[in-house]
């Protein structure tokens, strides 16, 4: 409830009108959704009884949306903080050219007014990065789900199983498996430096941006999408290139881990596990993305960064 206020303040103020807004509410338990209701009149909040969590709550919100007939969808954090023309700035982008899927824009850290992301390029260990956006607008890889603007009929295109997001990812790297499926089906992604955003990061984990400084059961999915992101989404010739990176990741980060904090490790390699369990899942879902692949199956290429 600390950052939503001012979330949705900056939707209210935007220079084209917003409809509908949609907030879910993912089991809280500090009164967010009466405050929400008793303050915002035109705001419908979906309340889940439990944390489902992100990928299951923005699936029901873009669900909502797309209910409405909604032409765009903003997908939006409640830490993240828009500026005026924000969605105007990204839709005149979003209209230019039909094989745009999707826009986001130039995201800074709130606070500090450093420039955290917003669209990014894929590191081989299945992390983003974001080092050489500037001020140029230009083709990425993806869009992180704090801030970007979707046509709807694209999100409609890139659901797999009746879903838009992976609910089997529940937290981190949803948005990665997401842009790498939009790529698959032949659909762009713009940064749009000039629709600016502030944004907290982590907001509901008090800021805890670091993936050392997060609760276990969230560095453990971390740890688990890495490997559903690669089964569902990497072509053969993809995979084989990835797969060094990934095993010198591996042989670094477990010892890492059992030096910082020996006590986690047995819980976190239980996501390994869960990469087991789920892999049927995945496999199926792999065969029903790359059965509708409109691209080479080296596209991928040109949004890798090694270094």
């Amino acid at each position: 409830m600390r950052y939503v206020g001012r979330c949705l303040d900056s939707l209210q103020a935007q220079s084209v009108g917003v409809s509908p807004v949609v907030v879910v509410d993912n089991g809280s338990t500090d009164g967010s959704r009466e405050w929400i209701q008793q303050h915002y009149d035109g705001v419908e909040v979906l309340e889940n009884p439990t944390n489902l969590g992100v990928a299951a709550g923005y699936n029901r919100a873009i669900s909502a949306c797309a209910c409405a007939d909604a032409s765009y969808i903003l997908i939006l954090n409640t830490d993240v903080f828009l500026e005026p023309d924000f969605i105007a700035r990204a839709l005149h982008a979003l209209t230019a050219s039909p094989d745009l899927g999707a826009v986001t824009g130039r995201l800074f850290q709130e606070g500090t007014g450093e420039l955290i992301s917003g669209g990014f390029f894929l590191r081989p260990q299945i992390r983003i990065t974001y080092r050489e956006l500037t001020d140029e607008a230009c083709e990425v890889f993806g869009a992180t789900g704090a801030a970007v603007l979707y046509r709807r009929d694209v999100l409609e295109d890139l659901k797999v199983d009746g879903q838009y997001f992976d609910d089997d990812y529940f937290a981190y790297g949803e948005d990665i498996d997401l842009a790498w499926r939009t790529q698959i089906l032949g659909w762009k992604v713009r940064y749009e430096p000039s629709a600016r955003a502030y944004h907290v990061g982590s907001g509901s984990l008090e800021g805890r941006l670091r993936f050392l400084d997060k609760p276990a059961l969230y560095q453990r999915h971390t740890l688990k999408n890495r490997y559903l992101t690669v089964v569902k989404n990497a072509s053969p010739g993809t995979a084989l290139r990835l797969l060094p990176w990934l095993l010198v990741s591996e042989l670094l980060l477990w010892p890492y881990l059992l030096v910082r904090m020996p006590r986690r490790v047995p819980f976190l390699l239980m996501g390994l596990v869960e990469v087991v369990r789920l892999l049927p899942a995945a496999l199926r879902k792999r065969r029903q993305i790359q059965g509708r692949r409109r691209v080479p199956a080296d596209h991928i290429r040109r949004y890798l960064r090694w270094f």
